[in-house]
């Protein structure tokens, strides 16, 4: 499989998989705001770069943070997505079906070695397109209004890690002064 080949098999995935994404967070949504939950951040975790199939949405109240505001660590609890309270790991049947089918596709026509540390550059596309199409999706529910009038932290996060994704997405997804919160905590 070559570059090429990667981008044609994106331009399919992409659409279907940022509509499922889209969708999954407005049921999703709606469905903590009927029960009442109240959370200043929604973060949707992929996995691993390299096997992007089970998706959690992990949220957190301000109630949540463990340390109070003036403390000097409360950014850090507040952004550490890995220190939030409240995980689902079913949430997002739809979106983590349509990673797997993507992921089974892509593995059909090109050999992953998942002994081998780097991923070469046919896979760091794949799965670029795989986490672009996480954050498209939630742009579109984000425009939609799905998130409320009142601001909300929103990221695409891989625990333990430095990821690119998860400033871009930061930046992407909140106000400039909340991108640039989290960009001094964890940029």
């Amino acid at each position: 499989m070559n570059i090429s080949e990667v981008n044609l098999l994106l331009e399919e995935i992409q659409p279907v998989l940022t509509k499922t994404v889209a969708h999954d967070i407005e049921t999703h949504v709606a469905r903590l705001t009927a029960t009442g939950k109240e959370f200043y951040g929604y973060a949707l975790l992929p996995g691993d770069f390299r096997d992007m199939h089970d998706v959690v949405v992990v949220t957190n109240s301000e109630s949540d943070i463990k340390v109070s505001i003036s403390d000097i660590a409360y950014r850090y609890y507040r952004f550490s997505v890995d220190e939030w309270a409240s995980w689902e790991h079913e949430a997002f049947a739809d979106t983590n079906s349509v990673l797997a089918e993507a992921t089974k596709r892509f593995q059909s026509q090109h050999s992953l070695e998942h002994d081998r540390f780097q991923m070469d550059e046919c896979e760091v596309t794949f799965f670029g397109g795989l986490l672009e199409s996480l954050v498209k999706g939630f742009e579109v529910a984000k425009k939609a209004g799905t998130f409320g009038d009142t601001e909300k932290f929103l990221v695409v996060w891989f625990s333990d890690s430095d990821g690119a994704i998860m400033s871009e997405s930061a930046k992407r997804l909140n106000s400039a002064t909340v991108a640039a919160e989290f960009s001094a905590e964890f940029g």
